[in-house]
């Protein structure tokens, strides 16, 4: 019988348990289910204790205490370096999570349908959710994909959930442009072959794990099928995941991030650097980084997106033969912060405009703050704080926010200068 060892790296995690739990009672063949456990643990907690399946030969288990950990992706290299051993494949999940019935068949049978059309099939999706205080009740009960949202300015892609759009019409799982961190179902061998950088501490792993699996020569996919759930913000993981402890230990764990970004953009071609080295950790031989921009529809170079990606169409995306007029298919993807503070806009106000002008002075992106969120701003004095980001065939150049007073009259005003 083909085994699969279930890749957990808990951090603190009162899901862990009930995880471990309910993938064993929903598994069709149990016995084959093998358990890649790295417990990342406090002395203080009693939630997360794993005696009862220390003497269980399927259970794989590296404690390490909480002041020694380094973040998810090494938490991921310990696991495939130490506990993977000889099991068939490999399912790479995160510790908080729930399983459909017969989840191990239905996985299988999905990898085997692709592998026999020729692929080398890699399933990932950003999985539905469920919320542990409302079980099962509170389950979404349609599959998820993972989507293009924008390019963050250091040079990572946000990606995000969304529906996975026509799943009920499909026979099999469509193409996916991304892998997921929190679920990837492949054969063992991938796990060995495409190895977790133990310096990306948190952003940037699932781009780095995608493009690195592309150009081995992996085949993405989303399963189309409702196979496992994920719980994401939990109430009472607050103020307990690594970057709240690091923070209390003195660690500037920004600088980790700002590292493994850096690192990031080399291995994207999107910048230089003889200081860093991706020995072990570099794109694939099978295929090249310009063949994973044509298909996804990505160019990292420019941070710009085609608009077929922007749709959500499937891809690969359509294909442009001539160099030139594939350079000039992209859009830009434009991100922002957007901060509003009440001590800056001290009156009352009929809205608020919020533009990213050209050199010109003419917007290239602006919308209207009214309604219920700007009552609740000049109400409360909380700030306005929220994430923009759009397309655009020309980068804006600054931010202006502009107060309309309540007798339709500009008003206060503040303005950001962008660095392009």
């Amino acid at each position: 019988m083909k085994t699969i060892l279930l890749h957990l790296p808990a951090y603190r995690d009162p899901e862990l348990i009930p995880t471990i739990q309910d993938a064993l009672k929903k598994a069709k063949h149990p016995e084959r289910v093998h358990f890649g456990i790295c417990r990342q643990y406090h002395p203080d907690d009693d939630f997360d204790n794993l005696d009862e399946y220390r003497n269980d030969s399927r259970f794989h288990i590296m404690d390490v205490l909480y002041t020694e950990a380094q973040g998810l992706p090494w938490a991921r290299a310990q696991i495939n370096e130490k506990l993977l051993g000889d099991q068939d494949y490999i399912l790479q999940l995160d510790s908080h999570h729930r399983f459909a019935k017969d989840w191990d068949e239905t996985l299988i049978s999905m990898h085997l349908g692709l592998e026999e059309q020729g692929y080398k099939p890699i399933l990932g999706a950003y999985l539905p959710l469920y919320d542990p205080f409302n079980e099962p009740d509170g389950r979404s009960i349609e599959p998820w994909q993972q989507q293009f949202a924008a390019f963050y300015p250091h040079g990572t892609i946000f990606i995000r959930p969304g529906l996975l759009h026509g799943w009920t019409e499909m026979k099999q799982p469509p193409l996916s442009r991304f892998l997921s961190g929190h679920f990837c179902f492949a054969r063992s061998e991938w796990a060995k072959t495409v190895r977790h950088d133990p310096d990306i501490y948190f952003s940037g792993e699932e781009i780095n794990l995608t493009v690195r699996s592309y150009t081995h020569g992996y085949d993405l996919f989303h399963p189309h099928k409702l196979v496992v759930w994920h719980s994401t913000m939990r109430e009472e993981r607050a103020g307990m995941l690594k970057w709240d402890d690091d923070g209390k230990l003195g660690v500037d764990w920004s600088k980790k991030q700002d590292y493994a970004r850096k690192k990031i953009r080399v291995l994207l071609g999107v910048e230089q650097d003889d200081n860093i080295d991706l020995t072990g950790y570099d794109l694939g031989k099978e295929r090249t980084l310009r063949d994973y921009e044509r298909y996804a529809g990505i160019h990292f170079k420019k941070k710009s997106v085609q608009k077929y990606t922007m749709d959500n169409g499937y891809p690969p995306n359509p294909v442009i033969e001539n160099e030139e007029e594939w350079e000039n298919s992209f859009m830009h993807s434009f991100y922002s912060i957007v901060n509003i503070n009440r001590q800056d806009f001290p009156d009352r106000y009929k809205s608020i405009l919020v533009a990213f002008d050209d050199d010109n002075g003419v917007a290239v992106h602006q919308k209207h703050i009214l309604g219920s969120q700007l009552q609740n701003f000049m109400n409360t004095g909380h700030t306005i704080h929220y994430e923009e980001f759009f397309y655009t065939h020309k980068l804006p150049k600054r931010l202006v926010i502009w107060a309309i007073n309540e007798n339709g009259e500009w008003g206060h005003r503040k303005e950001h200068i962008y660095e392009n």
